[in-house]
């Protein structure tokens, strides 16, 4: 029994049967009444109806993590969220219930089945995408939820958002003030709304700055994704090789310093290495990695402020957190001669 069944058989939208059988307001009595009637009647988890009867809450909100079996592992700026996440939680003696799953359906209905037994009082939603249809499918619901992304693409949802835009403007000046030429980025995926972000901005500042368009190769979906994607670029004559090159993250980035070193170039004396999104790891390799600095952790933080707010009726907005900043380390250097 599912609540979009109750709510056909009461008339309503889903979001107003979820809210009538999670306690929450936005329905009038009435509709409250006669919804909370016909899902006793269907038999449609009636512990559930009396708990919100009573008003009850669940003191525990969620987070689902789309991610095949292969690339499961813990990536730096989701290592962030989840420390910054867990570091407000502990103040309000609020748990995180994390779903891992693999495929959209299967986070719908992680969704869905949520808000049929009241499993959260609301969501933090990330990863936004292109066309992302989740804010739409959550706000028929009736979940409250906030995500971490830029707001162009979470169709209404309150966000905590970092200008990607104005970092990539950064970093091609940073770049072109040492000399190079021709860049080059390795992404998390073309269906990834900050990874278009990021390639949208380093292309218009490239373009402002002179240079031709940086080259994007794609590093998803497979751990060899990032070293291939690295070989693909510099594994080709100097004069037609990137100087500088731009990594999602600083695994990818190590990574693309290992290839570079089997091939016999030196970073940064043959090629310049920058990560996006970093971690811990950054400062221990040899070169220690250039990154773009940013609080990820303190993002994540203000995301679940935001969203108990929102759980307690509270209006709430975007919130444009601190731009991450060009750090320079041992793995960004002058362009080679003639880059």
């Amino acid at each position: 029994m599912r609540i979009a069944d109750v709510a056909q058989r009461a008339g309503v939208s889903k979001g107003a049967a979820s809210f009538a059988l999670n306690g929450r307001p936005g329905v009038s009595a009435e509709t409250r009444e006669r919804v909370l009637r016909i899902a006793a009647d269907m038999g449609w988890r009636p512990n559930t109806a009396a708990r919100a009867l009573a008003g009850g809450r669940s003191d525990t909100i969620g987070l689902v993590l789309n991610r095949p079996p292969h690339v499961r592992g813990v990536e730096p700026l989701l290592q962030h969220y989840l420390e910054g996440m867990q570091d407000e939680l502990v103040d309000h003696a609020i748990t995180l219930s994390m779903q891992v799953v693999s495929g959209h359906a299967a986070e719908l209905a992680t969704y869905e089945q949520w808000s049929s037994a009241n499993g959260v009082d609301g969501l933090v939603v990330i990863d936004l995408r292109v066309d992302d249809d989740r804010p739409a499918a959550l706000q028929e619901l009736g979940l409250p939820a906030v995500t971490l992304g830029d707001p162009r693409y979470a169709a209404g949802l309150p966000t905590v958002w970092t200008d990607d835009a104005a970092a990539a403007r950064e970093l091609v000046a940073a770049l072109v003030a040492l000399g190079h030429r021709r860049l080059a980025r390795v992404t998390s995926g073309s269906r990834l709304a900050y990874s278009r972000v990021r390639t949208d901005a380093l292309a218009a500042a490239a373009a402002a700055a002179g240079l031709a368009e940086p080259e994007v190769l794609q590093a998803e979906g497979r751990s060899v994704a990032a070293p291939e994607a690295t070989r693909r670029l510099l594994d080709r004559p100097a004069v037609d090789r990137p100087t500088a090159v731009v990594y999602e993250n600083d695994l990818q980035a190590m990574a693309g310093t290992g290839v570079a070193a089997e091939l016999g170039l030196d970073v940064p004396g043959d090629v310049s290495v920058v990560a996006w999104d970093s971690s811990g790891i950054s400062r221990l390799t040899r070169p220690t990695l250039s990154v773009m600095r940013r609080d990820a952790r303190a993002e994540a933080a203000g995301a679940v402020r935001m969203l108990l707010e929102r759980v307690g009726g509270a209006a709430v907005e975007a919130v444009q957190a601190p731009t991450a900043r060009l750090e320079v380390r041992g793995s960004t250097g002058p362009a080679p001669a003639g880059g």
